[in-house]
């Protein structure tokens, strides 16, 4: 557990009382949870910690050998063991073993711990576990949950965030087929097409979501140039003749930017909040090249009516994305993700944005994972980073308690309910 003060340990629990709002997240219904029926080797079998366990030397080989084979669970963990004691201070582990500790009764993974602690898992494996975890344990509001496209979600728990990738990142006319064929529509022009997302928009907006999400950090530079209709057109109608070298190519970069900015655009016109992921890449060998949230000023400048999420603060990028933060009225800082990324440097950004940026502009939590036990976990993390760097401000003598909590409950839900339209 993170040591704080007794100051800090009074604003944790304090903080722990605020309705928190869940501003990024992976995580799927109950129904799949309790079908799934994980043990605690399943939790490892997500990005974030197979990504520690490749760092520390895990061939893929063994990786599929401990999460997807038949091998006994004894056998499993004997392929994890060695590599877990390399993880085990990270931040990603330190989620997992947080929700254990406090849901599931154990201090400790180990090779003693870990049967239990997997029979614990399954006797808890049944109807009712998101709300006694979500709602009982983590005081958690709702969580806006990530998806590919608009589906139905259980409204108890979640509001969607559905992403408009599909409608800027084209690799051949196939994927405007697709797009014909699922939003029922014929598109013959660049124009048509842009009206499609201009009418996804406001369909998305009338069912209540929470924004869009666009995450096309993952395969470019986030530069994004404003584009003229009539540089794109051609480009565009070479797509639907097949005659297009693909989303990577030169004109396919053009295309793409003038498609974000339309997005966007659609965006602000349906007073959707804009989520883009910025800085470090999930998974081994991505990277960060090119994902300062610099590369979104022309955006920002462009849609001044549009308010723009940056998803995980750009992290390493944290001082590029709290300069938008502090000089653009529509960019706000989302802490999803960072807290377990690097625990101690949450802590030392958090501290710096809150003498820089207005505290209105900062979203304090999103899990960004799949299981309620690891979404517990990085909350506790969440809130207890909170506890500490407030509590050194008050000791410095520049906040009192009760303004602490003010900027707490700011953070953990009233701002994130304003921008993603939450009552």
């Amino acid at each position: 557990m993170t040591k704080m003060t007794s100051l800090a340990k009074q604003l944790f629990d304090e903080i722990s009382c605020i309705p928190c709002i869940n501003s990024h997240s992976h995580m799927g219904s109950e129904s799949d949870r309790l079908d799934a029926n994980p043990d605690i080797l399943d939790f490892f079998n997500h990005a974030y910690p197979q990504a520690d366990l490749r760092s520390a030397g895990m061939t893929q080989e063994q990786v599929d050998a401990a999460f997807t084979s038949d091998k006994s669970f004894q056998e499993r963990w004997r392929i994890f063991d060695p590599y877990w004691k390399s993880i085990r201070l990270t931040g990603y582990s330190q989620a997992i073993t947080e929700g254990i500790r406090d849901l599931l009764g154990f201090d400790e993974l180990n090779r003693d711990t870990v049967e239990g602690i997997s029979t614990e898992l399954s006797r808890r494996n049944k109807p009712g576990l998101y709300r006694d975890v979500l709602k009982n344990r983590a005081n958690i509001k709702l969580s806006v949950v990530n998806m590919d496209d608009l589906v139905p979600v259980d409204r108890e728990f979640f509001l969607g965030l559905p992403r408009l990738n599909r409608f800027s990142m084209l690799n051949s006319v196939t994927d405007v087929e697709a797009i014909e064929r699922d939003c029922d529509v014929t598109i013959r022009t660049l124009d048509d097409h842009v009206s499609t997302i201009q009418q996804v928009c406001r369909d998305w907006k009338a069912s209540v979501v929470a924004g869009i999400k666009l995450s096309q950090s993952y395969h470019r530079a986030m530069d994004f140039t404003a584009r003229s209709r009539e540089e794109v057109v051609p480009i565009y109608n070479r797509l639907l003749r097949g005659d297009y070298d693909g989303l990577n190519s030169p004109e396919g970069v053009v295309l793409e930017d003038y498609l974000v900015f339309e997005c966007c655009r659609a965006a602000s016109d349906s007073k959707l909040t804009i989520q883009f992921h910025q800085g470090m890449r999930a998974g081994n060998y991505g990277g960060m090249e090119g994902c300062s949230p610099a590369g979104l000023t022309e955006l920002m400048r462009t849609f001044p009516d549009a308010r723009f999420d940056l998803s995980h603060a750009g992290y390493p990028y944290l001082r590029e994305g709290a300069v938008l933060g502090k000089t653009f009225p529509n960019c706000f800082l989302n802490m999803s993700w960072i807290h377990i990324i690097s625990p101690q440097g949450s802590r030392q950004d958090l501290k710096e944005w809150l003498r820089m940026v207005p505290t209105n502009k900062i979203l304090a939590f999103g899990d960004d994972v799949m299981h309620v036990e690891m979404v517990y976990g990085h909350l506790k993390m969440a809130r207890q980073n909170f506890a500490i760097v407030l509590s050194e401000l008050i000791e410095e003598r520049l906040l009192t308690d009760s303004t602490a909590l003010e900027i707490a409950s700011a953070a953990f839900h009233d701002t994130p309910a304003i921008l993603y339209d939450i009552k």
